[in-house]
């Protein structure tokens, strides 16, 4: 609606200005931008509605659709708008305003998947980065006052090892090589090696290896020891995630910047109108945050929308595919791979091995297997066959086939397998484990058997954490003729001290141990363990370099590992070289992570971790050591595919996955627990016991909650600051929670 005089004024285009009508000076604005001060036509109807006429001059070429009518006024162009168009007259302003109308400005698109035409293709490339580095590494280690199962003196030995390597990167190249020494009681000398490692990167989804007494992957060997030489490929490739589409509105030409998680995709100006962004490139498996900053005469506004990430390593399309083929001590050797993600949440894979020996002894392997990931259930087959021919002609082969199927249910974990040896049913085995968590409790349960005598086995397990206080567990393990009962407690006086006890027994004898460790400093640990026959005390320092020692009453070993790396004229110190890794990021520190079963690392103090060791050309399973997991911490889910870089570090954010806890304790005010008491924080209720403590999220931020009594007739605000373990009810709401009791 338009008003008269001081109030805006919408003009009804139902009858058309004529060139008759009064000239204003006035103002005038157009998708919200100034044009400038124009002479404009205003006539009014014996309803008082207003109608303008523009000078054409003031509208943009892409604003040519809003014109109804074009006039020529005593020689001067002017132009009538369409009646879709809102129009403002402002006569105590003196100003013309028109908002903009995308459905008659007409759209745009632009497909982020294409090269930009605006770069400049034929420009002289960027100068490739180099890299240089020197690592070395020495261990050793001493036993001493030993016995044997009868009871004799064993005597002392001694185990010792060096090396020391120079690596290199440059472009698509990279390399290593270097010596390892070792010595030790045996050997009574030292016996040397020399080992390389070279890798050529063909595109980013082609890596080629080459290798001499090392494991074709690429990088630092350290004390590993190896006797292969031979060469390996890995390949990847339809791990490209998009955003379909985004619609962005440009009442007026912009300047457009696209970005995906902080990193710069493409600069370009649209013209005015419904723009659309396609297939614009998300992060792999992560989530992303696209923001689209848009620049016009207004100022800058930017656009956000948030892309969660895949749960699935492999997603549909995609695949990985790895080979090696060399030698080892004359065996020749022979090793093939691939996995391909399918629709719906499939990926099936297949593994291939051959080996020969140099006495004809021979060796073949196939494995083909297939996976189903949705929601909370899984599910995996595999059917595997092995073939063997000794030097003597003789052939044995088999055929077995391995199911698994897990759910969750709540907070529950249920899962069943069986190994069905086809050749040979006799050795099949069925078997289920069931796992229960919560806050404060996890429990667990497993059981198999086979169908032959004396081929069970079963446990259990409970645990219950005093948040970040302390934690107390059972184990039982019982099998044909045997059986191992244990118990454990750890608690956590100080936030660096941390004491723990264990006890077991079974039919061989009953064991006692603890252990007291301390944090120094985020990067020193010390920690003392003691047993019944034993008592040792160990120290790690792990940042720049990473140095570790144990001494103790039968044994002792130290180790020190480090890497002096130059790139570009920037010298710096590193615990190892590393050509690709995993860099894994849980917020937590002290996560024991495992690949394999095998613990390959435990996160720092800003709670991050790097995996080195990772296959060649497969998706990598990394897990959450659940047992040893620090007090007062939730988890998620307890394990998560990555899919390794062919070179370089590729982040895995997994923060959300986890989350801290701790106690504190509430007061209504300095003298009086609040006992029996809620507390909501952000809408999440803790309960509080009877001496006022309740498990509480941990935070790096200050957070506001509300203590309110069982009958909610006295309630009150507190803030609990980052790091204390008492928060009392805030003055203000103390009075207000004092007035209500009195009330």
């Amino acid at each position: 609606m338009l008003c008269c005089g001081a109030a805006a004024q919408e003009a009804s285009r139902g009858l058309p200005a004529q060139c008759s009508a009064p000239e204003e000076l006035l103002s005038v604005a157009v998708g919200g931008t100034e044009r400038g001060t124009f002479i404009v036509r205003v006539s009014r109807d014996p309803q008082d509605q207003v109608s303008v006429l523009l000078p054409a001059a003031a509208l943009r070429p892409a604003e040519q659709t809003y014109i109804l009518q074009r006039l020529d006024c005593d020689g001067e162009a002017f132009v009538m708008l369409k009646p879709e168009l809102q129009v403002r007259y402002d006569q105590s302003n003196q100003a013309v305003r028109v908002s903009p109308a995308l459905n008659l400005l007409g759209s745009g698109s632009v497909d982020l998947s294409l090269p930009d035409p605006a770069q400049d293709t034929a420009s002289e490339p960027q100068a490739q980065r180099s890299s240089w580095g020197i690592n070395a590494g020495a261990q050793g280690n001493a036993t001493y006052r030993q016995r044997d199962g009868a009871g004799l003196d064993v005597p002392n030995s001694y185990t010792g090892a060096g090396y020391v390597g120079v690596g290199a990167a440059q472009g698509r190249l990279a390399g290593y090589a270097g010596l390892l020494a070792r010595t030790g009681t045996a050997t009574q000398s030292a016996a040397t090696e020399f080992r390389g490692v070279a890798q050529f990167t063909v595109n980013p989804n082609l890596v080629v290896y080459g290798a001499w007494n090392a494991s074709p992957n690429g990088n630092d060997p350290g004390f590993a020891s190896s006797a292969f030489r031979g060469v390996a490929v890995s390949a990847r490739g339809g791990f490209t995630r998009q955003l379909d589409e985004l619609v962005i509105e440009l009442p007026v030409d912009a300047e457009i910047e696209v970005t995906v998680n902080l990193k710069r995709i493409r600069a370009f100006r649209a013209t005015a109108g419904s723009f659309t962004l396609r297939n614009i490139p998300l992060s792999v498996s992560g989530p992303s945050r696209v923001v689209v900053y848009i620049t016009d005469e207004s100022g800058t506004r930017q656009v956000t929308t948030d892309v969660p990430g895949s749960l699935r390593a492999l997603p549909p399309g995609a695949y990985l595919a790895s080979a090696q083929a060399g030698v080892s001590n004359g065996t020749l050797l022979g090793y093939g791979a691939v996995q391909l993600g399918l629709t719906n949440g499939w990926a099936v894979s297949t593994q291939a091995a051959a080996q020969r020996s140099p006495s004809a002894e021979t060796s073949f392997s196939v494995r083909a297997s297939a996976t189903y990931t949705q929601d909370r259930f899984s599910f995996a087959g595999a059917l595997e066959a092995t073939r063997a021919t000794t030097s003597a002609g003789q052939v044995s082969q088999g055929l077995t086939a391995n199911l698994n199927a897990g759910t969750g249910v709540g907070a529950a974990q249920v899962q069943g397998f069986v190994i069905l040896p086809l050749h040979e049913l006799r050795g099949s085995v069925v078997g289920a484990k069931a796992s229960y968590s919560n806050r404060n409790w996890l429990v667990g349960a497993n059981g198999s058997t086979g169908f032959q005598p004396q081929t069970w086995q079963a446990g259990a397990s409970a645990t219950y954490f005093f948040g970040q206080r302390g934690s107390v567990s059972a184990q039982a393990d019982v099998l044909p003729g045997s059986y191992r009962v244990g118990l454990s407690a750890s608690f956590i006086p100080t936030p660096n001290l941390q004491v723990a006890a264990q006890v077991s027994t079974a039919p061989t004898g009953s064991q006692i141990s603890g252990s007291l460790g301390y944090q120094l400093s985020p990067a020193q640990a010390m920690r003392l363990n003691v047993s019944s026959s034993d008592a040792a005390l160990s120290y790690a320092y792990n940042r720049e370099v990473n140095v570790q020692a144990t001494v103790g009453l039968r044994g002792a070993s130290a180790q020190a590992t480090g890497a002096l790396i130059l790139t570009n004229g920037t010298v710096q110190l590193k615990p190892a070289l590393a050509q690709k890794a995993l860099l894994v990021q849980t917020g937590i520190p002290n996560v024991r992570l495992l690949v394999g079963g095998t613990v390959v690392a435990v996160t720092d103090a800003r709670g991050e971790a790097l995996i080195t060791e990772l296959p060649l050309g497969e998706v990598v399973s990394v897990r959450v050591d659940v047992a040893s997991l620090p007090f007062g911490v939730a988890l998620g889910a307890e394990q998560r595919e990555i899919v390794p870089p062919l070179s370089g570090v590729t982040v895995v954010d997994w923060r959300e996955n986890f989350r801290a806890f701790r106690f504190v304790r509430f007061f209504w005010s300095e003298q009086e627990v609040a006992t029996g008491t809620d507390v909501l924080i952000d809408g999440e209720r803790v309960l509080v016991d009877d001496e006022g403590y309740g498990l509480t999220p941990s935070s790096s931020e200050v957070l506001r909650g509300e203590i309110r009594s069982n009958t909610s007739a006295r309630r009150c605000q507190v803030d609990i600051q980052p790091g204390d373990e008492r928060a009392v009810c805030t003055p203000s709401s103390a009075a207000q929670d004092q007035l209500t009791q009195d009330q």
